[in-house]
């Protein structure tokens, strides 16, 4: 009963917000570990049996199916997890292929949705504080913007919408990249 208190918290709070999301602590590997998961599970499980599966704290696990919801590769029915045909098509690729189709799942997701644009509209690059702070993306303490350093390195720097000099600890739109 506890994680179906966790699903209907979490669907609450998916559903106040604006367009599809993706939490900062959520990296590709946790997505593509969660459609591996659902492909073993016959491509349909309840959340409490992912969660007895993975071994994983529900509200993470709750985090990772939001990602994967927004990402469209999983939907979320009647408490039951079920990979869409993109889950499915995703679970068949390799590494290279998975890369290629999050590189076009993302551009429509928050918050990289916003964080391209932003640094897109930029002529100079910015630190990651600097980005934090301009859109909002999470708190001022060191903890916070390391996840949100890590979440741009996980997710835009290896789709290719960003490069990243560590010398400088600077994100600037990737040269080629087109926004559309």
């Amino acid at each position: 009963m506890v994680i179906y208190g966790f699903v209907n918290k979490w669907l609450d709070r998916v559903l106040d917000q604006q367009g599809p999301r993706c939490p900062l602590q959520v990296t590709p590997a946790m997505v593509a570990g969660l459609v591996e998961v659902l492909t073993l599970l016959k491509n349909r499980a309840d959340v409490a049996s992912i969660v007895s599966e993975v071994g994983m704290e529900s509200g993470l696990v709750l985090e990772i199916l939001e990602a994967c919801e927004a990402l469209g590769l999983v939907k979320i029915d009647q408490g039951d997890a079920i990979l869409t045909e993109q889950g499915l098509s995703f679970s068949r690729r390799r590494y290279s292929g998975k890369i290629k189709m999050l590189r076009e799942l993302v551009r429509n997701v928050e918050p990289f949705k916003s964080i391209i644009h932003h640094i897109g509209s930029r002529k100079e690059p910015l630190t990651v504080e600097q980005l934090c702070r301009e859109l909002k993306l999470c708190d001022t303490d060191p903890e916070s913007v390391s996840r949100a350093k890590s979440f741009l390195l996980d997710w835009l720097v290896t789709t290719g919408y960003l490069e990243y000099d560590g010398e400088a600890g600077l994100f600037k739109q990737r040269r080629g990249v087109k926004l559309s």
